[in-house]
């Protein structure tokens, strides 16, 4: 991603963010551990979030991601934003803020509906959430 650190089509924040990728990666699978998924790599957008609890609170977010820079720097943003979050929270996230927060041109705004289609999934999966597998 060096090339998108100098593209200035991308703000600040994405150009740091596709070459930093914070929060990249994946939590150790754990009784504590939520997954949500959304996506299609034909489409050109695939994501796993994966998010650790504790005490009914989001402690820890990582995530593993296929498409865009605005996508990836979405993606990466997220964890850091869902930090301290309750599942209501993730039922009730927007992915307009991600894109008012990253500047992401309407265009994109659809791949950024996958990024709040695996918030939901993991919202469902949370531990005692009704359907929830953990």
């Amino acid at each position: 991603m060096a090339a998108v650190s100098d593209d200035l089509r991308y703000g600040a924040e994405v150009r740091r963010r596709a070459r930093e990728a914070p929060g990249a990666g994946e939590v150790p699978a754990g009784p504590d551990v939520v997954t949500g998924r959304a996506g299609n790599a034909e489409q050109g957008a695939v994501v796993s979030l994966q998010f650790r609890i504790s005490g009914g609170r989001v402690v820890e977010g990582r995530f593993r991601a296929f498409g865009c820079p605005h996508f990836i720097a979405a993606a990466s943003w997220l964890t850091d934003r869902l930090r301290g979050s309750a599942r209501p929270d993730l039922e009730a996230w927007d992915w307009r803020e991600a894109a008012d927060s990253l500047g992401v041109p309407p265009a994109k705004f659809g791949r950024l509906l996958t990024l709040q289609d695996a918030v939901r999934d993991a919202a469902r999966n949370w531990p005692g959430a009704a359907g929830s597998t953990v």
